[in-house]
């Protein structure tokens, strides 16, 4: 059993344009999850390759990937994945850490950010005394710390209700309205309809890529 291979996903070919706002859906299985670790350099692809801005990321070792996550990227969370300990400004202020802004840079970043996503009110609670709304804004403004190339939300309204998630929508709407590039995965295709694409993934093919 150890020895058996999996391929979850089989000569997916595609490309993103800055500004893209694009939402990837499919079925459990169906080589979401694999993909979006891949385009979000949390892993590497085993065949074929992935070029970011003309950088082949299929080469790259550990510490290129991390340090391309840090520079490029910002993710969002179904789990939201905040720092309970830490306030929502602290929250915020983590990717900036990692970079090497000063306290003053990173503060003054943080309460714009905050503010951008709704929660001056809130700067100094922690993840517990917050909604999920709430959370899923700390999580919106923490991935655009670092004023991100792309942006990655993995199933950002999976845990909440339907008037929260159309908020939280809302907001990723706006951002891609900036030409912020955006990648949605989600099982719902009401959620995918936000995108402008739509790629429709099954037992690890592009099923349908269409443009809405």
């Amino acid at each position: 059993m150890g020895d058996t291979t999996v391929q979850a996903l089989k000569g997916i070919s595609f490309n993103l344009e800055r500004g893209d706002y694009m939402s990837i859906m499919g079925t459990s299985g169906s080589g979401k999850s694999t993909l979006l670790n891949i385009l979000g350099c949390l892993d590497v692809p085993s065949g074929g390759e992935y070029f970011l801005d003309g950088i082949n990321v299929a080469h790259m070792n550990d510490g290129q990937l991390s340090a391309m996550r840090r520079k490029k990227f910002g993710f969002i969370f179904q789990s939201f994945n905040l720092i309970s300990q830490l306030t929502v400004l602290e929250n915020i202020e983590v990717p900036l850490f990692y970079q090497g802004w000063t306290e003053k840079m990173s503060r003054e970043r943080s309460l714009f950010l905050a503010n951008q996503v709704g929660l001056g009110h809130r700067l100094h609670h922690r993840p517990t005394e917050l909604s999920g709304g709430q959370r899923q804004r700390v999580a919106i403004a923490r991935a655009l710390a670092n004023e991100p190339a792309l942006i990655f939300a993995d199933e950002p309204t999976g845990n909440l209700d339907s008037r929260t998630g159309h908020e939280i929508m809302q907001i990723l709407d706006d951002l891609a309205a900036q030409g912020r590039s955006i990648i949605l995965v989600t099982h719902e295709r009401s959620i995918a309809e936000h995108a402008k694409r739509i790629v429709q993934l099954a037992d690890g093919l592009i099923a349908s890529d269409e443009r809405i």
